[in-house]
């Protein structure tokens, strides 16, 4: 699982966002967690110079290490 959030969540997701890291990594399952100070709700929608903007190579790195991103033959 790749979680991203932002501390200043306005729904107050934060916290939910570590403990479901956290259930995840005790059940021994992959997941990798990026917290933002600031990113509000709903990253997309903010100024093009937060760093979440950048999560595409951390998210495909997770997702091709993880063997998400093999073609697969049919």
């Amino acid at each position: 699982m790749f979680i991203v959030a932002a501390t200043d969540d306005n729904l107050g997701l934060a916290p939910d966002s570590i403990a479901l890291y956290e259930k995840w990594r005790e059940a021994k399952k992959s997941v990798e967690l990026h917290m933002y100070a600031k990113g509000g709700h709903g990253f997309r929608h903010a100024p093009a110079q937060h760093p979440h903007r950048s999560l595409d190579r951390p998210l495909r790195e997770w997702l091709d290490l993880n063997g998400f991103l093999k073609k697969t033959v049919a």
